[in-house]
């Protein structure tokens, strides 16, 4: 790809970042007047601009992205998630025209102690049209994942982008249109870790000037305040990225880079102390459940052998994933990428394990209700960076 169109591409990715954080930063200060309209107006005339600047390049994501859009548009919020949480949250905050409203920790199970970044996003698109219609604001979620797709357009070459584009359709599949925020944890978690494997491990020294580091945060601080998986997948991979540099002698050389973007935290821990203040915890997920389920059920083969079935062996796109993985690098065994992957992997899936033996449900009715959405991001971490060892080996060949 030409510099100046890999320049461009990063430009509007942090531009649409930065237009997403403001929209947030706007209403954690109370402004829900003209100053939100004009940045989500900005935000559309920015997707504008990038249509219609050299129309013919990125044409393969322009028009998926644009099917995509048309298609959440024309489809009814469904889903218990979408309407009971989701959609309720940014609901309560056009309507009490507060980012804070969930304070007094109403309805519980619509899980109060989230972040709200994708919710505050989607309800500026009500306040941008004036009243509550849930399908346009439900098409906020979609929007979120344009930054991420412009972004790694700029590094994968234009045929291998085509095969992500592929594979993003087949393991995230109705969650691009139907405002799942799985879907949305899963793209900025593969985008965040390449982006630190990058800034880590690649001899490339484009992708170490200030302009792809802050990328990088912008990225990281969205991961956070997806959900709070998303935060939890932030810690895992910069955990995984001091693991590595250990493992290649370069954590000292590393250790300021992964200082700096342990910043990134600020947000989500200035959330976290909001909902302590205020009496807001997680329901599905405390330090008494570890003493009262998790010692318990660790005991049991049979949790493992449910664990597994429904996260691994009886899904066929962990499968396809895998067998990916397994003939990317057997093609080509880039030693520190593949440590990288299976550290990051195996990390996440142990992280699931304690969740899922830790839940105050019973461990079948959680994972057959769940496990299909979670694994997204494992799916998508495979499938990504086996198509980026694929794409090396190109570049080296």
């Amino acid at each position: 790809m030409p510099i100046e169109l890999k320049s461009f591409n990063n430009k509007i990715s942090i531009i649409l970042l930065l237009l997403i954080l403001s929209n947030y930063f706007f209403m954690s200060l109370g402004f829900f007047n003209l100053i939100l309209k004009i940045n989500i107006i900005l935000f559309f005339v920015s997707i504008i601009y990038f249509y219609t600047k050299n129309f013919k390049n990125n044409l393969s994501l322009k028009i998926y992205f644009l099917l995509i859009v048309i298609i959440c548009l024309g489809t009814a919020a469904e889903g218990w998630d979408l309407r009971s949480l989701y959609l309720f949250h940014a609901k309560r905050i056009f309507f009490d025209q507060s980012l804070y409203s969930v304070a007094d920790n109403y309805a519980v199970f619509s899980h109060n102690d989230y972040p709200l970044l994708p919710h505050a996003f989607s309800a500026s698109f009500a306040f941008l049209s004036g009243y509550w219609h849930e399908v346009f604001p439900k098409s906020a979620y979609t929007f979120f994942y344009l930054a991420p797709l412009i972004f790694l357009s700029s590094h994968i070459d234009k045929k291998k982008y085509l095969i992500l584009l592929s594979l993003i359709i087949f393991f995230l599949g109705t969650h691009l249109y139907d405002g799942g925020i799985d879907g949305l944890v899963a793209i900025y978690f593969i985008t965040t870790a390449y982006c630190i494997y990058e800034i880590f491990f690649s001899r490339k020294n484009e992708n170490n000037n200030p302009i792809f580091i802050f990328s990088t945060f912008l990225f990281c601080v969205c991961l956070s305040l997806l959900k709070n998986e998303g935060f939890a997948l932030l810690v895992l991979i910069l955990l995984t990225a001091s693991f590595v540099s250990l493992f290649e002698k370069k954590l000292l050389f590393n250790l300021r880079r992964i200082l700096i973007l342990c910043f990134s935290f600020i947000p989500f821990i200035v959330w976290k102390i909001f909902c302590y203040k205020n009496g807001i915890s997680n329901t599905d997920f405390t330090f008494s459940l570890l003493n009262e389920n998790l010692l318990e059920r660790l005991v049991v083969l049979e949790n493992f052998l449910l664990f597994f079935q429904y996260l691994i062996i009886s899904n066929e796109k962990v499968i396809i994933a895998l067998l990916f993985f397994a003939f990317s690098f057997y093609f080509n065994f880039n030693k520190k990428l593949f440590y990288f992957v299976i550290f990051l992997f195996s990390s996440y899936l142990a992280l699931l394990l304690i969740i899922y033996f830790s839940t105050p449900y019973d461990i079948n009715y959680h994972l057959e209700t769940s496990a299909n959405r979670v694994v997204e991001s494992l799916t998508l971490l495979l499938g990504f960076f086996s198509l980026y060892n694929l794409n090396i080996l190109n570049k080296t060949s």
